[in-house]
């Protein structure tokens, strides 16, 4: 075949991608003319607008073409979900307990970062040198799995513990060495398990219903898994059960676990922050700290900004806007909205239970809402002022009535009030009833009828002048800032 031939033969081949009346205007238009002339009685003037027309055909066709590729591409950047399991099944994956009882369970997950992600964080479009270098020297990240657990899990899940419980040791050398036998034994059990999706912040956060596999429990039973077969009995024979168990193995540990299955609601964060990994870590001590004005312009509020700049917060807006968590809202207002907060373990399933079942449901002991502004720029009680009365008051009302309309639980026995530090840099309030005393420590709550009232004193910037002393975490990222400016005075 000639170069000749091949040329016509490729062409013939690209005019196939247009519609056929267009691949005759583009490629024969003196004939089209003619033809159209003759038998049709056509302008030229005619022919050359359907001319256009093939052309501008054409040009879409291939724009259309450009961005089916480039979606395409974009679909193939995006990271695989992360889930329990599948951060479980990673080969490099160790875990450690940070803290366990009858009824939680908080562990460490140290693993590979998901390779789809390290991609798409550390390359640029067409930087194949930093691909490839992200493929082969993957980073190692921190997940943190919670559960709400059973007591006869209590004695596996927390076999790895990731600091001792000695009291005589000094609480800056308890931190212990992973034991990748006991490690090893909890991913064992863990995979037993189906994690399903319940619901999910955005960004790092996400909340699974686990279940074991089904099958497991009858296989178990029967003793088909070769480490049931232990001799689990014959060691916990022991005076004293529970130094009988802590004799125990790793193997037998799981052994024993095994024999009593049930199901849990389980919390992942993936990848946990630093911030996050030092709040669920077992506690070196903590300290007071008298934040003047002066320390929290210079070391504080800069600290604060860094995270509000490193993008941590995208969960927030992505519940603020209801993409995430609509069925927990109980309050949407232009100027806020007010949820069930995932702390609320006992509240019934939202996505299951109806509403009027909520009415005076036995978990309103456990009453825990939280109220998020959409305001950008309040991070702290640090940033309110006088400007801020009319939102705080809105909020605290609509909150107290929307709780006891759908709650039943009246406002006298509800207090609405401020974390200082908070959990995280974007205002909110939280609503707790009388009976759950969980965060409503005097160092670190403050009521909103009492900020309010501050505000109404003098100019408005209560906040701004005084000295705040609350409690902080030593070996706390900020604790820490705190202590190396103090070190320089």
């Amino acid at each position: 075949m000639t170069k000749a031939e091949e040329k016509n033969d490729v062409d013939h081949q690209q005019s196939k991608e247009v519609k056929l009346e267009v691949a005759v205007v583009a490629e024969d238009a003196p004939m089209k003319r003619s033809s159209a002339e003759n038998d049709h009685g056509k302008t030229e003037e005619e022919s050359e607008h359907a001319l256009k027309r093939g052309r501008t055909n054409e040009e879409s066709s291939d724009k259309a073409s450009v961005a089916a590729e480039q979606k395409e591409e974009e679909t193939k950047k995006v990271a695989p979900r992360v889930t329990p399991y599948s951060i479980l099944s990673m080969e490099n994956c160790k875990v450690q307990t940070l803290t366990v009882s009858d009824q939680h369970a908080t562990l460490l997950l140290t693993h590979t970062e998901n390779v789809a992600t390290a991609i798409e964080n550390d390359t640029k479009d067409g930087d194949k040198e930093a691909e490839e270098e992200s493929l082969s020297l993957p980073k190692e990240v921190n997940s943190l799995l919670k559960l709400t657990v059973i007591p006869f899990h209590k004695a596996l899940l927390g076999s790895n513990p990731i600091q001792s419980s000695d009291d005589n040791i000094k609480p800056d050398l308890k931190l212990l060495q992973n034991d990748p036998s006991a490690s090893k034994a909890i991913i064992s059990f863990l995979h037993r398990y189906n994690w399903n999706l319940k619901s999910e912040s955005g960004a790092e956060y996400s909340y699974y219903s686990a279940n074991p596999t089904v099958g497991v429990i009858a296989n178990e039973s029967n003793g088909k898994d070769d480490e049931q077969k232990l001799d689990v009995d014959t060691a916990m024979t022991a005076k004293d059960e529970n130094d009988a168990t802590n004799q125990l193995n790793p193997a037998q540990l799981l052994a024993s676990a095994l024999k009593s299955f049930g199901s849990f609601d389980v919390e992942l964060i993936s990848p946990a922050s630093e911030k996050q990994l030092y709040r669920a870590m077992p506690s070196l001590g903590s300290t007071f700290v008298h934040e003047t004005p002066q320390l929290y312009n210079t070391v504080v509020q800069p600290y604060i900004q860094s995270i509000i700049e490193g993008n941590s917060l995208n969960w927030i807006q992505n519940i603020i806007h209801g993409k995430k968590e609509k069925e927990r809202l109980l309050v949407e207002h232009d100027l806020f909205v007010v949820n069930i907060d995932t702390k609320w373990r006992s509240h019934p399933d939202p996505n299951t239970v109806p509403r009027e079942q909520w009415l005076n449901h036995e978990s309103t002991s456990d009453l825990y809402c939280l109220g998020i502004v959409k305001q950008d720029g309040i991070a702290t009680l640090r940033d309110l002022t006088v400007t801020h009365i009319p939102l705080l008051k809105t909020l605290q009302e609509e909150g107290f009535s929307a709780i006891e309309k759908i709650y039943g639980v009246t406002r006298d026995q509800v207090r609405c009030f401020v974390h200082y530090q908070p959990q995280f840099y974007h205002f909110h309030v939280h609503f707790t009833r009388l009976e759950n005393e969980i965060g409503s420590t005097i160092e670190r709550g403050h009521l909103v009828s009492d900020i309010i009232q501050n505000l109404e004193i003098g100019d408005g910037s209560f906040y701004e002048k005084r000295t705040i002393t609350y409690k902080l975490k030593k070996a706390s990222p900020l604790h820490n800032l705190i202590e190396n400016q103090s070190s320089l005075r």
